[in-house]
């Protein structure tokens, strides 16, 4: 683990949050630690040196220009919720996302935040149920450039303002509507919000499914945040994997 941190509680949300300069991870951070951790701590950071996204993809970001953190899950109740937190977290994202009157926001199934078709949100879950679970998430705020070798093209919330945005205000933000709506878990409202931005919707799609391949279109996401698709004669009911847009 590299560079130092600063521990700071906010006691009236009840979280707290520890920041580096620098580390490998915020993810391998909470993972590594969270037997010594309380529920709801969060660890943000300036840089990444081995930031990650799904199946191991290396996550990329300029120092101190945007947005990196991660954050542990160990409430029992929450727990039960694991198949699905990483989906409320890109409800609670986009909803931050949208207060800069940003239009065309969307999220991808099952961890991305999207502004028109250039990704801005990336969030990784992992943990070791029933004991915890942390969420990480890369939030581009203020770079400017990105690599053209992306698997989708990248964007940021100052490239679409065209204004800087002050890191650590959004940060204290986004954290508190975590925290208050993850406590105040209504899947109901979660749920409903997904289905007005999923950005799959009407899409042409391949997915595999215990390794075999299906070619559909996406109607909709179901009452258990499973997307749905027709292929065939079949609807299915995806809860987990890749999809790729045909």
């Amino acid at each position: 683990m590299e560079g130092t941190f600063i521990l700071v509680y906010y006691n009236s949300m009840n979280y707290s949050l520890i920041h580096f300069k620098e580390i490998d991870s915020t993810n391998n951070y909470l993972k590594s630690s969270y037997r010594l951790l309380d529920n709801f701590t969060f660890a943000s950071a300036d840089y990444q040196s081995h930031g990650k996204g799904r199946n191991n993809r290396i996550w990329n970001s300029e120092s101190g220009e945007n947005l990196l953190f991660s954050f542990l899950i160990k409430d029992e109740n929450l727990l039960k919720e694991s198949p699905i937190i990483s989906l409320i977290t890109a409800v609670e994202i986009a909803k931050i996302v949208e207060i800069y009157k940003i239009k065309c926001v969307s999220i991808k199934w099952p961890n991305d935040v999207l502004i028109g078709d250039k990704k801005v949100c990336g969030i990784l879950a992992e943990g070791e149920l029933p004991n915890y679970l942390v969420v990480g998430i890369g939030l581009n705020v203020n770079q400017k450039e990105f690599s053209k070798d992306l698997r989708r093209p990248a964007t940021s919330l100052k490239n679409v303002i065209k204004k800087e945005i002050d890191i650590n205000q959004l940060k204290e933000k986004l954290f508190d509507q975590l925290v208050s709506n993850l406590k105040n878990l209504n899947k109901d409202d979660s749920l409903e919000y997904f289905r007005n931005h999923n950005y799959l919707l009407n899409k042409r799609v391949r997915v595999v499914v215990n390794n075999q391949p299906f070619i559909g279109e996406v109607i909709g996401v179901d009452e258990n945040f499973c997307l749905q698709i027709v292929s065939s004669d079949m609807l299915l009911h995806i809860d987990s994997g890749e999809i790729e847009i045909l």
